[in-house]
C-alpha cells in the first residue's frame, strides 16, 4: 500500500509540475504582450523570470522540443530587453538562450526553427557589438 501511494503521489508531483511550467509560459507571453501593448520593459524582465522556471521543468535531455521553444522564447525576450534598455547583460543571456535553441533545433533535426533561431542570434551578436565595441564570432550556432 505504501509504495502504490507513493507512486500516486510522484504522478501527481509530475503532472503539477508540468502544469506549472504551462502556466509560467503563459504568463511570460501575457507579460510580453503587456510590454508591446505599453511600450514598458519592466514586464519583459518577469517574463524572462517565469521562462527560466519553465525552462528548469523541461529539460534539453527529457522533453528537448519544449526546452528548444522555452529557449527560443528565452533569446527573443532578453532581445527585446536588450534592445529597449541598451542591456549587455540581456542581450549576451540572449545570445547563450539561441546558441543552446539553435544545438536543440539541429539535434531535434527542425530546420525552420533552426534557420528562424539563427537569425535572431546573428541579430543579437550584431547588438551586442554595437554595445560593446568588440568583434563577436558566432561560434556554435
Amino acid at each position: 500500500m505504501a509504495l502504490a501511494k507513493k507512486l500516486s503521489l510522484k504522478r501527481k508531483l509530475n503532472s503539477v509540475t508540468k502544469e506549472l511550467a504551462v502556466l509560467n509560459i503563459e504568463l511570460a507571453e501575457q507579460m510580453i504582450l503587456l510590454a508591446s501593448q505599453t511600450q514598458d520593459s519592466a514586464p519583459l524582465i518577469g517574463a524572462v523570470k517565469a521562462l527560466r522556471e519553465a525552462q528548469e521543468i523541461y529539460s534539453s535531455k527529457s522533453m528537448p522540443r519544449k526546452n528548444a521553444e522555452v529557449q527560443k522564447a528565452l533569446g527573443d525576450t532578453l532581445l527585446n530587453l536588450g534592445r529597449a534598455n541598451d542591456d549587455v547583460e540581456a542581450l549576451e543571456s540572449a545570445v547563450q538562450a539561441y546558441r543552446s535553441a539553435v544545438t536543440l533545433a539541429s539535434m531535434l533535426g527542425d530546420e525552420a526553427m533552426r534557420r528562424a533561431v539563427k537569425k535572431n542570434y546573428a541579430l543579437s551578436l550584431r547588438l551586442l557589438e554595437n554595445h560593446t565595441g568588440r568583434p563577436l564570432k558566432a561560434g556554435a550556432a
